[in-house]
């Protein structure tokens, strides 16, 4: 089994369950965002750095900050951020995305060929205009769906988080 796919496919799952298994809305999100960078790593891994890079910038960027900003607007006002921040798993999560975001700062640096051995691939595989291509012909409907239950899940999420309140 190859050790990088090995390394990030772990941190990705363990970053998952941390994920599922928080109490708290803030250590969730911060493991969403470790599996967000993991996945965006084994992109690299699988040559599609097209991909790793949607990954980064539109998952980990704006649908997580999204997400922060609708639990920091549902906060009571009573919640103090310092609470928080002395929660243990804040600690822990963030040595996880220290690892991650290291690691890879390492493969930018030494070049992503260095840590794997070329495979077969076509000419325009992970090209911007091969990836439209597919999105607008073959996945378009796909895409709708899930921006749909998006919408639903947060529309919802703000619903059941008001009327607690």
């Amino acid at each position: 089994m190859d050790p990088y796919f090995l390394v990030f496919a772990i941190m990705a799952l363990g970053a998952g369950v941390f994920m599922i298994s928080a109490r708290d809305a803030f250590p969730s999100a911060l493991g969403l965002l470790t599996v967000f960078i993991a996945l965006a790593a084994l992109y690299l891994h699988l040559h599609a750095p097209l991909v790793a890079i949607f990954q980064v910038s539109i998952y980990a960027g704006s649908i997580l900050v999204l997400i922060v900003f609708v639990i920091m607007l549902l906060m009571t006002p009573g919640q103090r951020l310092q609470e928080f921040q002395r929660n243990l798993s804040y600690r822990i999560m963030g040595g996880i995305l220290g690892a991650c975001l290291i690691a890879l700062l390492v493969i930018g640096l030494k070049g992503v060929g260095e840590f794997f051995q070329p495979r077969e691939m076509t000419a325009d595989f992970g090209a911007p205009s091969a990836v439209g291509e597919l999105f607008f012909n073959r996945f378009l409907i796909h895409f709708e769906v899930v921006s749909i239950l998006l919408l639903v899940a947060m529309v919802g999420a703000i619903y059941l988080a008001k009327r607690r309140s």
